[in-house]
């Protein structure tokens, strides 16, 4: 099973690859504080998005206590796997921090498609109310892409050598990559124009991009009939 590497100075983390000067970063210091917020921030988007949906009825009356069930379970789930991330955060347990990590990420995209596919399998059901009222669309869109932009984040930081190709200026080295940089792998691949200049090279990372290929095209779908009906 792969894992989180062990700690190593940033400097030797740096000359081995850009992704582990990153992960060093997310592992020590302020950076676990990130990590944590970040989670969070994923969370509460989420209970927003599901609790908006509901009381402005965009989907259809019979997926609601579906849509509810999932929200309560989702939100002890995040309970339990934050408290699991920050201790393995700070008690420097990296096989237990990668197990933690990986069970949010699953959890989040869960939620993500979850979303989606309520949305289009219920779009017949919100009729008229102007083009104002695709908030929800755009919202899920947004929640898309900050999942997948922190599910690239992860593999990189646990892919030996990283999980992208960074490019750099000639005669310089690849710089640490930021979280913008994954930000904007992240919208890319949203839009549906494909990988960006920062190419994938991991097998993992082609397959997350290509479900995230699927489900923008699903959302688009919904929001020509949304629209065409608004």
């Amino acid at each position: 099973m792969p894992s989180i590497p062990e700690p190593m100075s940033v400097n030797a983390a740096a000359a081995l690859s850009p992704a582990a000067a990153l992960r060093e970063r997310l592992t020590h210091g302020k950076g676990r504080l990130l990590v944590i917020l970040a989670t969070s921030v994923v969370w509460v988007m989420d209970a927003l998005l599901v609790h908006r949906i509901e009381a402005h009825h965009k989907v259809a009356h019979s997926f609601n206590p579906l849509l509810s069930t999932l929200e309560r379970i989702s939100t002890l789930a995040f309970i339990i796997v934050t408290v699991g991330l920050t201790i393995s955060l700070y008690r420097s347990r990296h096989q237990h921090l990668f197990i933690w990590s990986l069970t949010y990420l699953v959890i989040s995209m869960v939620q993500v498609v979850a979303n989606v596919v309520s949305m289009v399998m219920t779009s017949s059901a919100v009729k008229g109310g102007g083009l104002t009222n695709l908030w929800d669309v755009a919202a899920v869109y947004m929640e898309s892409v900050i999942v997948f932009m922190f599910i690239y984040i992860f593999l990189d930081v646990v892919t030996a050598g990283g999980a992208f190709v960074w490019p750099s200026r000639d005669g310089e080295a690849p710089p640490m990559p930021h979280l913008i940089d994954y930000l904007f792998i992240s919208l890319n691949v949203n839009s549906t124009y494909g990988p960006t200049s920062e190419v994938p090279i991991s097998r993992p990372a082609k397959l997350f991009m290509a479900l995230q290929v699927l489900l923008a095209i699903l959302m688009l779908t919904v929001l020509i009939a949304r629209a065409v009906s608004a």
